[in-house]
């Protein structure tokens, strides 16, 4: 009897993805990868999971500026500044630049203040009076003193008479309607009209970095004397001085903010770092490095010991050194007007991609983005351990339920590496609440067509049968509300033929 080759059965195989790595728009990426979507929480990796549904606090009316102190959350609306709702005064349409020092909230480009915890609206940062005067060897006699207060470095200007007496001062004293100054400071005698004034330079950046406020403008960089952000012009040889020097790197300034150790002055192209603890020893060292790209200076956030901002490159980590370049998974795709704001680990980042709205979620433990919304922020601050979020009309915090969270995930291609049917797929998924979810595929040329939906999720461990797909690569959508989190993506796979 002829004997004959026995014929071997071929079994399936089975694929279990459970490690789910976030964003990542790259022709090539984990399996596990997010290729797009909305709704989805950093937090939870490596499962995936939605985040809390946003809050709406109020609505607002052309929204320029948020920005959190001593307890107090502040922003813009119609031209106006409000502290926790209470309106302290008017201010210019635009984009400002805050900062505190103290109980002062100081508001740029209007050079104005704002004493935080007490009644009242917004003051000059400056102080000026003009008229006759009469000099002693240490006073000046002069109308509308009320301005100003003893430490003050005040430029008088006008003198004629005697223009040695034009030059840069400290007040002393202010004294029934005179300013007193050091002996000999002036020569004797009276002039028509003087200029005292107490200027503020118009800084395009500002921050607080060890009781000074630190400042950029033009092609030069500053900082107020020490605990006092009014005082900017007291040169006196003191530890406690004001501070200015010129750089000499080309482009203009994008950025500043406080390191550890030193102050970060940010150009698109390069960085200047500021060391030392008062003038006689504050160095200025250049870094040919990645800066803030312009208009992203909002951007820039303190994380532990880290800072964070948006350059032309994308997202950059800075220790120290050289920063890291974190946002490779975002894809080439740029984005502009970026801004950013921390929630514990997290990082949150809106801006403009190719000119469309964008928010998105990076996790500074499992360095992973993922895609939030599309709204576009203005600016983000923290309070009291809340996350809020400024759009132009409208201020949000975030939630805390994920009760009517809504998400969508994109993940593809699955791919084959030899002709094979996929005979199974199934979803894993843990279910909390009134839960809902979507599934969708497509192959290659194909539209999206529904494979699995249902509503009302039974609590705790589902396992979804998804109607699979014929063909050696597809992608799946999921679209869901409520309390989901995915947990793993199995799929079954029977070859089909010899491999190529």
């Amino acid at each position: 009897m002829a004997e004959y080759p026995y014929l071997r059965g071929t079994a399936a195989s089975r694929t279990q993805t459970d490690q789910f790595s976030g964003l990542d728009r790259r022709v090539r990426a984990a399996p596990g990868a997010v290729r797009a979507g909305m709704g989805l929480c950093a937090g939870a990796l490596p499962a995936l999971r939605p985040c809390p549904a946003a809050v709406k606090v109020r609505s607002l009316d052309a929204c320029t500026d948020l920005f959190t102190a001593h307890g107090a959350l502040i922003w813009t609306s119609g031209g106006r500044l409000y502290v926790d709702g209470i309106d302290r005064g008017g201010v210019r349409e635009t984009r400002h630049q805050m900062a505190v020092l103290g109980r002062r909230l100081v508001i740029f480009p209007e050079k104005k203040y704002l004493t935080l915890g007490e009644d009242g609206s917004l003051a000059d940062m400056e102080a000026r009076t003009q008229g006759a005067a009469a000099f002693t060897e240490r006073t000046i006699e002069i109308t509308g003193t009320e301005g100003f207060r003893a430490g003050d470095g005040v430029t008088i200007t006008g003198c004629t008479r005697n223009p040695e007496n034009n030059k840069t001062a400290v007040v002393r004293a202010v004294e029934d309607g005179a300013l007193v100054f050091s002996e000999g400071c002036f020569l004797p005698g009276g002039e028509n009209i003087v200029q005292v004034t107490r200027t503020v330079p118009d800084l395009d950046f500002v921050c607080e970095k060890d009781n000074r406020l630190w400042g950029v403008h033009g092609n030069a960089i500053c900082c107020s004397a020490l605990g006092d952000p009014l005082n900017w012009m007291a040169y006196e040889g003191l530890a406690t001085d004001g501070f200015e020097t010129e750089v000499g790197t080309d482009g203009a300034f994008t950025g500043i903010a406080a390191a550890s150790s030193h102050v970060l002055c940010f150009k698109e192209d390069c960085v200047h770092k500021v060391y030392g603890a008062k003038p006689s020893n504050f160095q200025v060292q250049v870094s040919q490095i990645p800066g803030v790209a312009a208009g992203c200076e909002r951007s820039i956030v303190n994380l532990g010991e880290t800072v964070y901002w948006w350059a032309r490159d994308g997202l950059m980590a800075y220790g120290g050194g050289i920063p890291d370049r974190l946002s490779a998974p975002l894809g080439e795709a740029p984005y502009t007007a970026v801004c950013a704001g921390a929630d514990g680990h997290l990082l949150w980042l809106s801006g403009l991609r190719e000119g469309q709205p964008e928010t998105l979620a990076y996790d500074t433990e499992q360095a992973a983005f993922l895609p939030v919304d599309t709204r576009q922020a203005v600016q983000f601050a923290g309070q009291g351990g809340t996350l809020y979020l400024a759009e132009a009309d409208a201020l949000w915090k975030a939630g805390e339920s994920r009760k009517d969270s809504k998400f969508q995930a994109v993940f593809g291609p699955f791919r084959q590496s030899a002709p094979a049917v996929l005979t199974g797929l199934t979803l894993l998924a843990d279910c909390a609440g009134d839960c809902a979810l979507t599934c969708e595929l497509r192959t290659p040329g194909s539209a999206w067509q529904a494979a699995w939906a249902g509503e009302g999720l039974p609590e705790g461990r589902a396992r979804i049968p998804v109607r699979p797909a014929r063909g050696m690569q597809f992608w799946l959508r999921l679209t869901g509300r409520g309390d989901i989190t995915l947990q793993a993506i199995r799929r079954t796979i029977y070859p089909d033929g010899p491999a190529d």
